[in-house]
């Protein structure tokens, strides 16, 4: 039972892994709401498999303990997935956006719109910008804004313009050269992160494949008329196997996200 309870809290202890860099800055840059509600997030999913575990040990003994564990700590790795896939999508879409937006702006530059016009203009078809614009129209500081907007995952070019426009406030500097050259190095910034995540599709697909393929064995095992599940759960070594092979491969999914993380994707 010892046994059990300390594999479920080491799986459980997985998901408070630190998170990457990039991660961290990104919620540093949300409203204290929002850091409040993942802060609750992080702390509720490994308190959710604990829970679940000793539930299952006060219903069943160490056989609820082994299942309700194993189908607590399979749900969480499943729930903070799609979570990270999602704010993967989001950084994609705002990366996107932020190159859009400055080639517009550097287009309007190009044309001979001064700066704070072309802005203003540019922040009617790009929502990227719609805050800065509501920033110069009071006085406030642009830069500043784009910093903090900065922050956001995918939108690290607005730094990169953040500069650029400071200088050019202070000292009177043309933006459009350097515009110019910052929408062609975010063009080709994005166009190397998507082949990059095209390539590490694959793997992150065959490492899911491999976690879910223990159930496929499991259905091949009742199939053939044997019973598995009563090894599994019959026993305390059985129950010592099903928790382990969960955690593991929960673990080796969650080693492919921060391989593939670690590629800035």
């Amino acid at each position: 039972m010892t046994v059990l309870a300390a594999v479920c809290l080491v799986g459980a202890g997985m998901l408070l892994l630190p998170q990457p860099p990039h991660q961290r800055l990104a919620r540093l840059a949300k409203s204290g709401r929002t850091n409040r509600h993942l802060g609750l997030i992080r702390l509720a999913s490994p308190g959710l498999v604990v829970l679940a575990g000793l539930g299952g040990l006060v219903i069943a003994g160490t056989a609820g303990l082994a299942a309700a564990g194993s189908v607590a700590l399979v749900a969480v790795t499943v729930f903070q997935l799609w979570r990270r896939r999602r704010r993967a999508g989001r950084a994609a879409e705002l990366s996107l956006a932020v190159v859009d937006a400055c080639q517009l702006l550097a287009g309007l530059l190009r044309v001979g719109h001064i700066p704070v016009m072309a802005l203003r203009l540019a922040a009617v078809d790009c929502s990227v910008f719609a805050e800065a614009d509501a920033a110069q129209r009071v006085g406030a500081s642009v830069s500043a804004v784009l910093r903090r907007q900065s922050l956001a995952p995918g939108g690290s070019g607005l730094s990169e313009l953040a500069v650029a426009w400071e200088i050019a406030e202070r000292t009177g500097a043309s933006l459009t050269a350097t515009l110019d050259a910052l929408a062609e190095r975010l063009e080709a910034a994005s166009r190397v992160a998507r082949v990059v995540a095209a390539e590490l599709a694959a793997p992150r697909a065959t490492g899911r494949m491999l976690a879910a393929l223990p159930i496929v064995g499991l259905m091949l095992g009742y199939g053939i008329g044997g019973d598995p599940g009563a090894f599994l759960l019959g026993s305390v070594f059985g129950q010592l196997c099903l928790t382990s092979a969960v955690a593991l491969a929960c673990g080796g999914v969650w080693w492919i996200e921060r391989l593939s993380e670690s590629v800035g994707v």
